[in-house]
């Protein structure tokens, strides 16, 4: 976890340089949509005690935070924090330094809701991470994970093993070859911070509609909704755009 500490610390994400009206509207319409996973919106959040679990630079909090929201935000790197704290103003979130695989959670207290969003698979425990967050959850809380899909993530998968096959294994050279390289077409378009979280980051981990479920099962916590691209044969998913998908949880009432 190290490796991927120092990663983030030097190549923070999603670090929007200029965030604009527009990029504010796109993140909100994000957010919407995994919060209809669970069948509430922005709105319904008040009132509610909110985790944001890997706030990385804070775009997500930010939104949350403009409806005055109870948050508690955390991040395991130092500079994703600072970059957080720069762009959110609002005195309703309070930003924490916590690692949530290996830091004791406890004292955070409990949530209505936590948002895991993207960061799972790149911790090396990604169910233990998911347990832990279980484990801070009200009663009837709600959670949502995002997590990078086995079968749709394998393009980025072998661009990743060439790559490091063809470019180097250490972070630094693979770093500058793709600054100077980015605007190659097989990099589909993206901005210098997401090529880098996608190809430079030194782990990652790939999973399931099932095996999410799985943890689910094993930490209480009822299956609501997910995505609707991934469902039924998930190896299908290797033709999907979107190498990202999004559960929905409620933590059970007798347990």
């Amino acid at each position: 976890m190290q490796k991927v500490k120092y990663f983030y610390n030097q190549s923070s994400y999603p670090d929007t340089k200029q965030y604009t009206n527009k990029q504010k509207k796109q993140t909100k319409k994000i957010l919407q949509k995994i919060l209809y996973l669970a069948d509430i919106d922005l709105l319904s959040l008040k009132n509610k005690r909110i985790l944001v679990a890997g706030c990385g630079t804070g775009e997500k909090v930010d939104v949350l935070s403009r409806n005055n929201l109870s948050i508690v935000a955390i991040d395991f790197s130092e500079k994703q924090l600072q970059k957080a704290k720069a762009l959110v103003k609002n005195k309703n979130v309070s930003f924490l330094k916590k690692d949530i695989v290996n830091d004791d959670l406890s004292s955070l207290g409990v949530f209505d809701v936590i948002l895991c969003l993207g960061v799972l698979h790149h911790t090396e425990a990604p169910e233990k991470g998911f347990s832990k967050l279980s484990g801070l959850l009200k009663k009837e809380g709600i959670i949502f994970v995002g997590l990078y899909h086995k079968y749709a993530r394998l393009r980025y998968r072998i661009i990743r093993k060439l790559l490091r096959l063809l470019v180097s294994k250490k972070q630094e050279n693979l770093k500058k070859w793709i600054q100077k390289n980015q605007d190659r077409k097989f990099f589909l378009k993206a901005s210098l911070p997401c090529l880098l979280d996608r190809y430079v980051v030194p782990y990652e981990s790939y999973h399931t509609l099932r095996q999410v479920k799985k943890w689910f099962r094993k930490n209480n916590i009822v299956f609501l909704k997910n995505t609707q691209n991934v469902s039924g044969f998930e190896m299908l998913k290797i033709f999907e755009k979107k190498t990202i998908f999004f559960v929905s949880g409620k933590k059970e009432k007798n347990r």
